[in-house]
């Protein structure tokens, strides 16, 4: 079975899951701790080559797309022989100053690098819909590989039958790893019964094994019959990481998750929810402000929040056009990347002007808490004609911060 049949059952979501990663270059897998991977998209021996872009663009590509590995191997290949990142080179480890001999790109690094990025992004994409359906299929039970080969300790996993919040399913959520085909399905209460589990069913032990880390020094515990750095559920990883974000645990979390949980928020059904009306009196992390907008404000926060409050002034201003939550999402997205930010000297306001999703749009965000706070208040449709001159015009009067 192709690789790319796994994730027909769950597009949106794994489509979701990859196009928010942070690129990440390194020199070995060992570099990149195993949660990480959830948040960041990373080839080893990538450090000092321009290729993450091109790399990430044509993995997304073929999960949006569905198409094979030999298609994707096809659209890539050529760019990366171009960029010198193909076959045998010397290069130094960062880490220990030494010239290794290393292998670059090749098709076998291609497959695994295709392999490794559609299997979690489906299993992640998976996972989001099992906690979307808990509620009538509150239980998992692990199923047979696919392979042709199927490995003896895998083998022995099958039938297993967990409610979805076991944490069982935090480590031995497939894919196990390097090619598994294991699966799980997620079947109902009465199901479960008739598989063999009870209330008095006790919690799985997983057998553990010491793994060290060679790069990093450090010895983790990993289930046997599990490859060193699978030991994880990628969609649980990010899905723990937004739970952590709406619980206000925000300043405390490194750049990157606290940008991948914003894109998941905004992208996910929550923004809709409020966007429609069934959030009342409630608040979501949408953005960050430019750094050049928070260091001229002095603010300590980067997190730009929604009040279901200004949803409501937004909907109301706006009323004729008949907003979208597609349009909150436009707007919002002028923030990562405005072409111009105008702020008054001294106010607490400012006004970022961008294109996004076929429109211009003018975003107005205000600092609160002594800088500790950021509120988009309101955004409005503009041409470009109309926002470049009023960018223009706080040029000449110095308003447009650098």
């Amino acid at each position: 079975m192709d690789a790319f049949d796994l994730f027909k059952t769950a597009p949106q979501e794994t489509v979701k899951y990859f196009e928010a990663k942070e690129r990440r270059p390194s020199f070995d897998w060992r570099d990149v701790a195993p949660e990480e991977h959830a948040f960041a998209f990373t080839v080893a021996k990538s450090i000092g080559y321009d290729i993450l872009d091109d790399l990430q663009a044509a993995v997304g590509s073929a999960i949006t797309n569905r198409t094979s590995f030999e298609e994707f191997q096809r659209g890539i290949i050529e760019t990366l022989r171009d960029k010198g990142w193909w076959g045998k080179k010397l290069e130094i480890d960062p880490l220990t100053g030494e010239e290794k001999l290393v292998q670059l790109g090749s098709t076998r690094r291609l497959r695994t690098i295709y392999w490794a990025n559609t299997a979690t992004a489906h299993a992640a994409g998976e996972w989001e819909r099992t906690e979307r359906n808990k509620a009538f299929l509150p239980f998992l039970v692990y199923e047979l590989s696919t392979a042709e080969r199927k490995r003896l300790e895998h083998k022995g996993w099958v039938g297993i039958v967990a409610p979805v919040d076991d944490p069982i399913w935090n480590r031995l959520y497939p894919p196990n790893g390097w090619l598994c085909k294991c699966r799980v399905r997620q079947i109902s209460r009465r199901e479960a019964i008739r598989l063999g589990w009870t209330e008095d069913s006790g919690p799985i032990i997983l057998e553990e094994r010491p793994w060290l880390n060679k790069r990093t020094g450090e010895t983790h515990m990993v289930p046997v019959g599990v490859d060193p750095g699978w030991d994880i559920n990628p969609g649980k990883v990010r899905g723990r990481n937004v739970s952590q974000f709406l619980h206000d645990k925000i300043e405390a979390m490194p750049p990157v998750r606290q940008r991948v949980a914003i894109e998941d928020i905004v992208r996910s059904p929550i923004l809709k929810a409020m966007v429609g009306g069934h959030m009342p009196k409630a608040s979501l992390p949408v953005a960050q402000v430019p750094a050049r907008l928070a260091e001229d404000t002095g603010a300590t926060s980067s997190v730009v929040r929604l009040s279901s409050d200004s949803v409501g002034h937004v909907l109301n201003d706006h009323a004729e056009r008949g907003l979208t939550v597609d349009d909150f999402r436009a707007a919002i997205a002028v923030l990562t990347a405005p072409a111009a930010i105008v702020r008054e000297p001294g106010a607490r306001s400012a006004r970022l002007y961008g294109a996004s999703g076929g429109a211009w749009w003018r975003v107005v965000v205000k600092s609160a808490a002594d800088g500790g706070e950021w509120w988009l208040t309101s955004f409005l449709r503009k041409s470009e004609k109309e926002a470049r001159r009023v960018i223009e015009r706080a040029e000449r009067k110095g308003h447009v911060v650098e």
